[in-house]
């Protein structure tokens, strides 16, 4: 896995910091640079200083305030590292002031008898190609092999030595590159090998960084059930990842395009919903800055470059694209494989939600069905019953409204079945127009519809009667079929329950009543026995 998340070593800090955070490299150094400083004073102090020769009488002075300013910032180091401080890194700084001390201990120290004088010189030169480069220690070495062959030869006063001089001069020169050029040499290769295993340390936090956050997210997805959840936590977990921001766009089968959501690390900027989002097939669209098409747009949205790969399967309806945009630079190669696995487990999310979806919408359709009349949409009997039941088991006061239509048969007769149906439809519609809140609508077959209304405490006989000559004139007026006006009229029979008879026994007091409105030729009829055990109820 990390392998496919790693990043390649495409950006190194600076060697100088790089090493310079090793106390141990730090130290060596320090106490180099204390002893040559030591050196130096011993020197002045035991033998004086040169008064013959100006220049190095000059240059043993500078040597001499180079190692008090030397010891002065060792106690510094010292006191820094006790306190547990950041302690001085190395620099071009330093590096100046290690030469100006091996300088200073050839100006005190005679070279033909003490090898310490030329030796100083390594100093220097390995200490510039252990914190920058091979290249920079060899200027470094150049520089201060022609400062001790020219020390060595303005202190070389006689004419018939100089060319030994010179020559001894050339030899330890050359003696310093030989200790200093190898020394140098498996200093940068180590310090090459440094710099992989911190690039590698990086990419290995970067990567555990990039895994921890999508299994959360692949987790989180997992927990949902709804679409649109997933949708939003995709786009959170992209931004967890490293992108700016993220959206989620809905493209239709006719190719309009929506943005569905959106997460911003930091201000949000919402960027065309067509970009990107092209029904071409593509798996990874990408566009930059440079691209003509999106580069005003990008502009103005402040971003720089942006990724969009594909959500839905290639059957779907809808195509659901994920778009992640960045600001500043591209999408490295660790932040796009990491996006690709991202939308992996989104996209395995996604289509199980899509399915649990489905499958739950199949099943409300069958409930739907079951529980429904399939001409008119109303509940069946057979769902009815089970309401019935369930109201009158908590012994709340209802109504029953038993409608028979009038005239029925003649335009099925007339007419034939469509016009049957159409009837049935619109009397179905009419009644859920005229409906009170809370009241459920049936048909119990044939031309025979009921409504199960709550009885309130201002209900009346006249109240209920009343709700009864609405349903007439409303089932009563004119339908349109085929140009032609068909005539309805309807019978009402209402019962109201006790609180104690079941729902057969309402059902066939309210039917009871119908049949008594009809015999009267039609309207309304309350049945008198339920409405006696009904004020009964109420009285005691």
């Amino acid at each position: 896995m990390q392998e496919i998340l790693s990043e390649p070593n495409a950006r190194r800090g600076s060697r100088s910091a790089l090493v310079s955070h090793n106390g141990a490299v730090l130290n060596a150094f320090a106490l180099m640079r204390v002893t040559m400083s030591a050196l130096v004073l011993g020197s002045i102090l035991f033998e004086g200083f040169e008064q013959e020769q100006t220049a190095l009488f000059i240059l043993q002075v500078l040597a001499v305030l180079a190692s008090v300013f030397t010891i002065g910032l060792s106690i510094v180091w010292l006191v820094r590292g006790l306190r547990g401080e950041t302690r001085i890194e190395a620099g071009g700084g330093l590096i100046l002031l290690d030469s100006l001390l091996a300088i200073g201990v050839m100006s005190v120290l005679d070279a033909s008898s003490s090898p310490l004088a030329w030796v100083a010189l390594i100093a220097p030169v390995l200490e510039t190609a252990v914190f920058f480069s091979v290249s920079s220690a060899a200027f470094v070495w150049i520089g201060l092999g022609l400062s001790f062959l020219a020390l060595r030869l303005t202190t070389n006063i006689s004419d018939d030595t100089t060319g030994e001089t010179l020559l001894l001069a050339i030899q330890q020169v050359l003696a310093v590159l030989f200790v200093s050029g190898p020394a140098a040499l498996m200093v940068d290769a180590a310090r090459d090998r440094i710099d992989n295993l911190s690039d590698s340390r990086s990419n290995a936090e970067a990567t555990s960084n990039r895994l921890r956050r999508i299994t959360d997210t692949a987790r989180k997805m997992s927990q949902q059930e709804h679409l649109d959840e997933i949708l939003a936590i995709t786009c959170q977990g992209a931004t967890a990842i490293g992108f700016d921001q993220a959206d989620v766009v809905v493209t239709t089968e006719a190719g309009e395009s929506s943005i569905h959501s959106m997460q911003s690390n930091g201000s949000g900027s919402r960027l065309p919903a067509e970009m990107l989002s092209e029904l071409d097939g593509t798996p990874v669209r990408t566009t930059d800055i440079d691209d003509p098409a999106n580069s005003a747009a990008l502009q103005i949205a402040g971003f720089t470059h942006g990724i969009a790969m594909d959500l839905s399967d290639s059957e779907s309806t809808e195509r659901v694209s994920l778009r992640v945009w960045s600001r500043d630079e591209s999408a490295t190669p660790g932040q796009t494989q990491a996006l690709e696995l991202l939308v992996g487990h989104a996209r395995e999310s996604y289509r199980s939600a899509e399915v649990l979806q489905q499958a739950q919408e199949y099943s409300n359709q069958l409930l739907h069905e079951v529980h429904h009349d399939g001409l008119t949409g109303l509940a069946n009997r057979t769902f009815v019953m089970e309401r019935l039941f369930e109201l009158l088991r908590t012994r709340e006061p209802i109504a029953i409204f038993f409608i028979d239509l009038d005239g029925f048969k003649t335009i099925n007769d007339t007419q034939g079945h469509n016009a049957g149906d159409t009837a049935l439809k619109i009397v179905a519609n009419r009644l859920l127009a005229t409906g009170r809140d809370s009241e459920i609508a049936g048909r119990m077959g044939g031309d025979e519809f009921i409504l199960i209304t709550p009885v309130t405490s201002f209900d009346t006989v006249e109240t209920l009667t009343a709700h009864g000559d609405q349903i007439v004139e409303s089932v009563s007026k004119s339908i349109k079929f085929r140009g032609q006006d068909l005539r309805l009229g309807a019978s009402v029979g209402i019962a109201v329950n006790d609180g104690k008879v079941g729902p057969d026994q309402l059902i066939s007091l309210a039917d009871d009543a119908m049949y008594e409105a009809k015999r009267q030729g039609g309207g309304t009829q309350v049945s008198q026995a339920s409405l006696n055990l009904f004020e009964q109820r109420r009285a005691s």
